[in-house]
């Protein structure tokens, strides 16, 4: 019996197949995302427990002043800060910052579901499974992962345009990212934008910096058009969103967002990863490092065990009497 507010319709499936992103309105209960919202609060609450949790505002603000004292000491955890700095400086890239009043934070934090019970909970036994199955077309479904972000008013700090899979240590096609905002989201405080028209699926395009242009030092693929500096050459499309609703986009659909310009209000947002029967792990040595994970898996592998568990199964098929 689903746990969803409402059905997923035939024609939002048939969306998200022909575009590569769907918005679902009003398909999460209010006690759902209350909880979301809290547990999200637990993991920014104590994002200095985590190896893989940032203030990217701060990060960004060392690189202006060329502070490699304080980078090489955050360096520790799931990325060489200092190291990425001085390859962005390198390329002579500049880091993606948008012209807002105020001094917001712009926070993320990786692998919440490993140590958030909670969010843990959401993630693996409620309506999100469901969503993903939706859209999958796959007898099961796995979990893969997660991060949470969160933008503060007055947040300068971009998200670049990219592809989510180069950045995951997988390959194949059934992979989706399930997008759930806790607080009321538009263009002004940092909406999804998604790009329609650019075929992710024919190609992989280089991950970048999140902040910046520059792509991973190592990474593989094509160079992505610097879409940020030409909007209008680009079928950019974005939802305003409430809670309640959610984004659904295959893991090849290029998309990004942008600060959060607003003075009041907070961004904050979880993004869930779930795979169905065609996905094998392949490392990639560029991609950022999962320092939750347990083991790692040989490439070729399918997913399963603790850190990839089946979250989702198709009914069999009832038997005749």
């Amino acid at each position: 019996m689903t746990k969803l507010a409402r059905p997923i319709t035939r024609d939002e499936v048939h969306t998200y197949n022909r575009a590569g992103f769907v918005l679902l309105r009003g398909v999460l209960d209010l006690q759902t995302v209350n909880r979301f919202r809290r547990s999200m609060d637990q993991a920014i609450a104590s994002l200095a427990d985590s190896p893989a949790g940032y203030n990217v505002s701060e990060v960004t603000r060392a690189a202006e002043a060329c502070d490699f004292d304080a980078l090489q000491s955050n360096s520790d955890g799931q990325h060489d800060l200092a190291g990425m700095v001085a390859h962005i400086k390198a390329t002579e890239k500049p880091l993606l910052l948008d012209p807002v009043e105020g001094k917001g934070s712009f926070l993320l934090d990786t692998g919440v579901a490993a140590r958030i019970r909670e969010f843990r909970k959401l993630c693996l036994s409620g309506v999100l499974p469901e969503i993903a199955a939706a859209f999958l077309d796959s007898e099961a479904v796995n979990f893969f992962g997660d991060q949470i972000f969160v933008k503060e008013p007055g947040t300068r700090e971009r998200t670049a345009f990219h592809q989510d899979s180069t950045y995951f240590n997988i390959e194949g096609d059934q992979c989706c990212v399930v997008w759930v905002p806790v607080d009321p989201a538009s263009y002004e405080t940092g909406t999804m934008l998604y790009v329609r028209g650019i075929d992710g699926k024919a190609q992989d395009y280089q991950p970048n910096t999140f902040v910046s242009h520059a792509s991973l030092p190592g990474a593989e693929g094509a160079e992505l058009p610097d879409i940020e500096n030409n909007l209008d050459a680009y079928d950019v499309v974005h939802f305003d969103v409430e809670p309640g609703d959610v984004l659904v986009h295959h893991y090849k659909t290029i998309h990004g967002t942008s600060g959060n310009a607003s003075r009041y209000q907070v961004r904050r947002a979880a993004s869930l990863r779930y795979c169905g029967d065609d996905i094998r792990y392949r490392a990639r040595p560029y991609a950022p490092k999962q320092l939750h994970l347990q083991y790692e898996p040989r490439d070729g592998d399918p997913l399963g065990g603790p850190d990839f568990p089946i979250v989702w199964q198709r009914a069999p098929a009832q038997q005749a009497a």
